[in-house]
């Protein structure tokens, strides 16, 4: 059987196109290997971590953008702390799959625990944002997401699983890392509405004196046992 020149150049064209499009997963896949690499190099040596924090919401239901400093805490193997500097603050909790948001001057009566099944975005970001600051090879950071590695800068786009509810809640997770050291120095948040939540660190001190790290712990469950006792 005789193939039309119409045919063999279809055909030929298929097979460019199939060769680029695999080139192009080969440099995707190559560009995140190099990535994870380099955020592995930090994170791997990462007992406990603290960081100057501040961060910024942009809503439209605000004229300017919302800037709050505070701090981040880390002690392996997944503890992390976001906490606001100041009474009117509050400080988020994220300890072995369990989530909370509390007052830094407790007053409410809810109970601090957000459930996970209840809050599957939450979840899902809190397991992204822990994965982050733990050590590890990067497994933990890239499960259950859809990763696309721009070529500019050295970032990381975190999008939720397709036709998954959290893309109701969640567009994205854009990770940037030191060019040298591999520390995460932001975390953008693109909420699915148009928000954004913006995560600067500063003044990374790693492995610092375990009393440092006591000092801020310490309160954090002393403001917890507050709030539960509430």
């Amino acid at each position: 059987m005789k193939l039309s020149r119409r045919s063999c150049l279809a055909g030929g064209g298929l097979a460019l196109v199939g060769s680029a499009l695999a080139r192009a997963e080969d440099a995707d896949d190559k560009r995140l290997q190099n990535r994870l690499e380099l955020w592995a190099n930090y994170a791997k040596r990462t007992n406990n971590l603290l960081a100057r924090l501040t961060t910024t919401r942009e809503t439209s239901l605000m004229q300017s953008p919302l800037v709050v400093t505070g701090q981040l805490v880390f002690q392996a193997p997944a503890l992390l702390v976001l906490r606001d500097d100041g009474l009117s603050g509050s400080t988020t909790l994220l300890d072995g799959g369990t989530m909370a948001i509390l007052p830094n001057q407790p007053t409410g009566r809810a109970g601090p625990a957000l459930p996970r099944d209840r809050w599957p975005a939450a979840a899902w970001l809190a397991d992204r944002l822990v994965a982050l600051f733990a050590p590890g090879d990067g497994a933990a950071i890239v499960a259950d997401s859809r990763v696309e590695v721009p070529r500019g800068g050295y970032r990381l786009d975190l999008l939720p699983p397709r036709n998954s509810e959290i893309r109701k809640v969640l567009r994205s997770v854009t990770v940037h890392l030191d060019a040298v050291a591999g520390a995460v120095t932001e975390v953008l948040i693109a909420e699915a509405q148009g928000d954004r939540v913006r995560l600067q660190l500063a003044d990374h001190r790693q492995n610092v004196a375990a009393e440092d790290i006591t000092r801020v712990l310490d309160e954090v469950n002393a403001l917890r046992a507050a709030v539960e006792r509430k």
